[in-house]
């Protein structure tokens, strides 16, 4: 495949994926509640008792964003915040009631969008999709992985 074609193959993938996340993010605005909250919320309700770098690392997100986030989350009661007893310095997360009721009506809004988005495949093609999509993932990861390293280790890139 020439340069081109490649360049447009990734300009339609972003844009998929920025109208499928206005669209949800629309409807979820009336949950007060918006995708990359979801994740959060979500991780938090996998992970009971993670600490918010442990979401920032699994979410690729800065802490600042995470703290932000969590502070939302917190005041609109979808989780809380507990002090760890061992170190006072550390806070653990949980969902709340609240929290697991909206992430199951946020779900069904994620899971409709799927379904239209997804409409007129057959498996087989929806499978080799899934696969491709993996691969790309897998491309990038390293990438992800040396740009965390080099943080890490206090180098910036220019």
């Amino acid at each position: 495949m020439d340069k081109e074609s490649i360049v447009r193959l990734s300009w339609n993938m972003d844009r998929l994926i920025g109208l499928r996340r206005h669209l949800i993010n629309r409807e979820a605005d009336e949950n007060g509640i918006y995708l990359g909250q979801h994740r959060v919320v979500r991780f938090i309700g996998e992970h009971p008792g993670c600490s918010q770098r442990d979401i920032a690392a699994a979410l690729s997100q800065t802490p600042a964003a995470i703290t932000l986030s969590t502070k939302r989350l917190q005041e609109i009661g979808l989780i809380t915040k507990e002090t760890d007893p061992q170190n006072l310095r550390q806070y653990h997360l949980y969902v709340t009631e609240k929290g697991i009721k909206n992430g199951e009506s946020f779900m069904s809004v994620i899971d409709r969008y799927a379904d239209i988005t997804f409409d007129g495949f057959s498996d087989e093609e929806l499978e080799q999709l899934s696969d491709f999509v993996e691969r790309m993932y897998l491309n990038l990861k390293p990438l992800k992985e040396e740009r965390a390293s080099s943080e890490v280790n206090g180098e910036r890139r220019e």
